[in-house]
């Protein structure tokens, strides 16, 4: 589960509800497909080591910058600066840019970042190398979306 989250009663804003969030744990690229514009990162620890594991789903991917590896991994929305050089990057329409999230991938082994019109956080049971990618099942948690 996340080791960091805001205070419950704490009001969040529309555009940043439940971020930041971090998982000390180690994640990887684990899936991206091209023709729904869909990233999926993955917590790698053997089922033995840990019961969960995290999947981390972005969904109309616009851009993006990766690391092979984040561990421990922060995700927050960028900051204004860093949000605009990412929909630049990203060859955001102006008319567009607003309904995109800007999010920081942070890590002790380096940063990178997604440009997504959405995503969701999940804690799956089982082993992340023989589980399937996608639909939640039996034991998932649904940690956060957008």
């Amino acid at each position: 589960m996340p080791i960091h989250s805001p205070p419950k009663d704490e009001a969040p804003q529309p555009s940043s509800a439940g971020l930041p969030v971090s998982f000390d744990r180690k994640f990887r690229p684990w899936r991206y497909s091209i023709s729904h514009s869909e990233l999926k990162l993955r917590s790698v620890e053997p089922a033995s080591e840990l019961p969960e594991f995290i999947e981390v789903t972005f969904y109309g991917v616009i851009g993006m910058k990766l690391k092979t590896v984040y561990r421990p991994l922060t995700i927050s929305h960028a900051d204004p600066v860093q949000a605009e050089k990412i929909l630049r990057f990203s060859d955001a329409k102006p008319s567009h840019s607003r309904h995109v999230h800007c999010l920081a991938l942070r890590s002790d082994s380096g940063d990178g970042f997604v440009a997504c019109l959405s995503y969701t956080i999940w804690s799956h049971k089982g082993d992340p190398d023989h589980a399937p990618s996608g639909t939640p099942r039996e034991g998932s948690v649904l940690i956060l979306r957008s």
